[in-house]
């Protein structure tokens, strides 16, 4: 990471990406301003200081946090003002499409407001992390990489959707003069929230779950998530867009690689994608019975069953970055997960 004098700005900086992004800067002695809402936890700095290690006084005066909203954008441009770098990690996730028009305007309209201000600001790079989702890959497509094109045939989640015209908005804003690199990052993993998230496999693993579906994906840790985007930052790369992704496994092996890390058994009862459909219409039903989100959607359904694999090579040919193993992120994870829970040995 260059020297910085101005603060680097962050978006998002109380999810998983962002708050490990914060850490990560913090820790190398980078002054670091992001935003939050109102309701944010920025709490979750402290946990990571927790995780990892470092002086919690000093690495929190490096960050200033202020109050803002990616939708307001008018506080937004005033409050980049005098930071060169910005990353973007902010967005609402979520695959249900109840949700789907807040989704799409949260995601969208705040991604072309970090745009135009960091047109207006006139900032030296920015850096906006998308998704797997935004390359609008199908069941059964292998080794996915940066070249694959969105077309609108079949079913697209609410969030994928999102991405992809989030994206869009950063293609605008290069075609305009913005210096800007964009991450397509797979399944993050990481430490955080054990209810919520890919690291909510930990939990329901540990809590007994039995079953596995047959579906593929690819997996990356949250910490190379981060190592990259300050990379890609710091690089005279620009205008192009990088698959982060460590290695791609089925999800019974993923299961078993996190048993095995908690040392118990794991889910041993593969579901046929047969049986995806019915699953399908069961939680269309449920929303329809209940009136609310039921937790098995559409979109999830089908990302469990479906055998997708990516390519990152492009990363790595263009710059050397190197993976973490899967399987050395999950029992890292694992560690934080057994020490919180009291169960680590010694």
């Amino acid at each position: 990471m260059e020297a910085q004098t101005k603060p680097v700005f962050v978006t998002g900086g109380t999810g998983l990406v962002g708050s490990h992004l914060i850490y990560t800067l913090i820790s190398r002695g980078v002054n670091v301003r992001a935003i939050h809402r109102k309701s944010s936890n920025r709490g979750i700095i402290n946990r990571l200081i927790e995780y990892y290690g470092g002086n919690e006084s000093e690495l929190l005066g490096l960050l200033e946090w202020v109050e803002s909203d990616i939708n307001d954008p008018l506080r937004l441009a005033a409050v980049m003002k005098g930071s060169e770098l910005v990353y973007h990690c902010a967005a609402a996730v979520s695959f249900g499409n109840k949700d789907k028009n807040l989704v799409i305007e949260n995601n969208v309209k705040g991604t072309a407001n970090i745009v135009r201000a960091c047109l207006e600001n006139k900032v030296r790079k920015l850096c906006h992390v998308s998704s797997n989702a935004a390359l609008g890959a199908y069941d059964g497509e292998q080794m996915v990489n940066e070249d694959h094109g969105w077309d609108e045939k079949g079913y697209r989640s609410p969030y994928g959707i999102s991405k992809y015209l989030s994206e869009r908005e950063v293609w605008k804003g290069i075609s305009e003069g913005l210096n800007a690199v964009i991450v397509n990052p797979t399944l993050i993993l990481g430490p955080g929230d054990w209810k919520r998230g890919s690291v909510s496999f930990f939990s329901k693993i540990d809590e007994g779950l039995m079953f596995h579906t047959s579906g593929t994906n690819g997996y990356v840790d949250v910490n190379d998530v981060v190592k990259a985007m300050i990379l890609l930052t710091d690089s005279d790369i620009s205008g192009e867009r990088f698959i982060l992704n460590s290695g791609n496994l089925d999800y019974g092996q993923f299961f078993s690689m996190i048993a095995r890390s908690l040392n118990i058994r794991g889910p041993v009862i593969g579901v046929p994608g047969a049986l995806s459909y019915p699953a399908i219409l069961v939680a269309q039903l449920l929303e329809l019975i209940t009136g609310g989100r039921s937790a098995l959607t559409k979109e999830i359904v089908k990302v469990a069953w479906s055998k997708i694999t990516y390519d990152s090579s492009k990363i790595t040919r263009l710059t050397g970055f190197s993976f973490t193993p899967v399987e050395k992120t999950v029992n890292s994870i694992a560690q934080i997960y057994l020490k919180e829970k009291g169960r680590l040995s010694n």
